[in-house]
């Protein structure tokens, strides 16, 4: 089974080895830096239009390399306004061959209001995904 991660950060490509190493066996797992087409630090619907954008993008990137794929994913951090707090999350987008779709989000955890700025000026990760 073949697999294509939209990052090259190794966190995201092992966890996501560990998830579908649950359900399935003999996993070929492949970190590929795509675009997630939003800001370096996404908030609110810019979480899920990154990770659906990762996805596209590593679509793409298997066509043009000639690959067959059964699943993309794309794990995209951020920061959401929920009912006015605001929160670290991560949205994880993921699609197989058929183009079938799947989202989920981690929990998330409140960010100081104080902190709200800085992080806007720099990146809680780095931008490759």
């Amino acid at each position: 089974m073949k697999i294509l991660v939209g990052t090259k950060n190794p966190g995201k490509i092992e966890g996501i080895k560990q998830a579908f190493a649950k359900y399935y066996k003999n996993l070929e797992v492949e970190g590929i830096a795509v675009d997630s087409e939003v800001p370096d630090q996404p908030f609110n619907k810019e979480i899920i239009v990154g990770a659906k954008n990762r996805v596209k993008n590593l679509r793409k990137y298997a066509e043009e390399n000639g690959l067959e794929v059964d699943y993309y994913v794309a794990s995209e951090a951020g920061i959401m306004d929920f009912l006015g707090v605001l929160i670290d999350i991560n949205l994880v987008v993921i699609e197989n061959s058929i183009g079938y779709e799947s989202v989920g989000t981690s929990q998330g955890f409140p960010i100081p209001e104080k902190y709200i700025e800085e992080i806007k000026q720099t990146e809680l990760r780095k931008s490759d995904g």
